[in-house]
């Protein structure tokens, strides 16, 4: 790495509401020459709470890849350039891959500054298992690429998230039901905004709710989506017992983990199977 060479910060900003950044994110903003933001307008007005003055320039998932080599020269030149996008963590399902790719190609200094993340804050309150979880970002929009990748959901075992728009959230619902059945899903409306909402439920549940709603359909959602755990067809053993039933079933042959629970739990090895497949 040459030590003349500037930094690239990948920094976390709010999701909406502006008291959600940290000290280090606004002093290293203002201490940054260039920043990269995926809409200008969008971060001015965090730019202008903070009374930020370093230079914005469009960074967005439509010129990313002919824009990335004008910050990647600027950090040869030993400029320090920062990178945030509208909103939450950078790279998420917003622009960036093609710089911060490119910088660690170069090896070039990179350094994150972590913060709000809609995808983690979510989780956090969901009340489903986070020992293993899986992003699927945006579901497609062709009927052709909505097959496959309801398939790859049916596939998951882990819990799920999904971000989705309020244009598309009903649609892509029903067809969540149509493929999950009785599974429970959290969902995340405009989270820290003005008219944050959380519904909990079954897909079905949850999709009453958000019709009811007069704000339902509005804003950005983030999904979340039980795992595929066993513990419906487990109600004759405690909570604990079926957390370490699942834990020897995910990470062994069922004749083994079958053994092992035999042994932890006191059972007998041919109960615990039947218990499984009740």
């Amino acid at each position: 790495m040459d030590s003349k060479s500037g930094t690239l910060y990948v920094v976390a900003t709010p999701i909406g509401n502006l008291e959600d950044i940290s000290f280090r994110a606004v002093n290293v903003l203002k201490d940054s020459d260039l920043c990269a933001a995926e809409d200008t307008r969008i971060s001015k007005k965090l730019f202008n709470h903070y009374d930020i003055k370093t230079k914005l320039i469009s960074f967005h998932k439509f010129s990313e890849n002919r824009k990335y080599s004008y910050f990647i020269k600027a950090l040869q030149r030993g400029l320090d350039v920062s990178l945030i996008s509208d909103a939450g963590t950078p790279l998420i399902s917003d622009p960036g891959f093609p710089l911060v790719k490119r910088a660690a190609e170069l090896n070039l200094k990179i350094i994150p500054i972590p913060g709000p993340s809609s995808i983690l804050s979510s989780l956090s309150i969901s009340g489903f298992p986070l020992d293993k979880f899986s992003f699927f970002g945006f579901p497609p929009r062709k009927s052709s690429l909505k097959k496959l990748f309801f398939d790859q959901i049916n596939k998951e075992k882990n819990t799920i998230v999904f971000f989705e728009s309020g244009r598309r959230i009903e649609k892509f619902l029903i067809d969540l039901d149509s493929l999950t059945g009785d599974r429970s899903i959290f969902v995340a409306r405009e989270l820290t905004k003005k008219h944050e909402t959380f519904y909990r439920g079954t897909v079905e549940r949850v999709l009453q709710q958000l019709q009811s709603d007069k704000f339902g359909k509005k804003g950005e959602f983030v999904i979340i989506l039980e795992n595929k755990s066993k513990k419906s067809h487990l109600q004759n053993l405690s909570d604990e017992q079926i957390r370490i039933l699942n834990i020897l079933l995910e990470n062994l042959p069922n004749n083994k983990a079958l053994l092992l629970a035999s042994n932890i739990l006191g059972m007998s090895k041919n109960y615990l199977y039947k218990q499984t497949k009740t």
